[in-house]
């Protein structure tokens, strides 16, 4: 190959790589509110800074959020996406547990609050899309279900597989900076 080909090559591959991935600027100012937003979890959540970034930024459409609204709405959906996967799990453990067995009725109340928590992160989605306020009440609502389903595991000994106590905890995150995001989207 000429030297002149492989120079155009070289070009025309630095080019594409240049024009696929996001702008050096965007990803400087979702940094910003990842970081911001973060912050303010741990103030007011306690949850750690360090964890909480590294969270937020390994998903794609939140590293590319540039404004409060997208980083609200790709929060929410991670927040949906993990709930149904806790949901799913809990399900599967009371699907296989004797029903008279203990702890079968902690595991049914987390089963009905991840259900609440899903549809109220799927809810709070199109409402913050659609500038609908209610959206930190429903998020509340969700949190209040969470809490239930916690104290209901609390309340008895249930062996449950690790990635519940993982997600839920990430949901319990996710929950807490949408509804900090949330709370500044519509200055609350």
């Amino acid at each position: 190959m000429s030297p002149s080909i492989s120079y155009a090559v070289f070009i025309a591959s630095l080019l594409l790589c240049l024009l696929s991935s996001p702008a050096p600027f965007a990803n400087a100012r979702a940094s910003q509110l990842v970081r911001s937003v973060c912050k303010q979890t741990q103030e007011q959540f306690g949850y750690n800074y360090r964890q909480c970034v590294k969270a937020l930024w390994k998903d794609i459409p939140i590293r590319s959020a540039t404004n409060l609204k997208d980083l609200d709405i790709a929060v929410l959906k991670l927040a949906a996406a993990n709930a149904a996967q806790t949901k799913a799990t809990f399900e599967k453990a009371f699907n296989a547990t004797d029903k008279n067995a203990n702890g079968t009725t902690a595991i049914k109340q987390c089963v009905d609050s991840y259900d609440f928590a899903l549809g109220a992160f799927v809810f709070a989605v199109r409402g913050v899309n659609d500038g609908d306020k209610s959206v930190t009440e429903i998020l509340t609502q969700a949190q209040e279900d969470l809490v239930r389903c916690q104290r209901a595991l609390a309340s008895v000994e249930v062996p449950l597989p690790m990635p519940v106590t993982t997600t839920n905890f990430w949901v319990m995150l996710y929950r807490d900076v949408a509804f900090l995001v949330t709370s500044q989207l519509f200055n609350i």
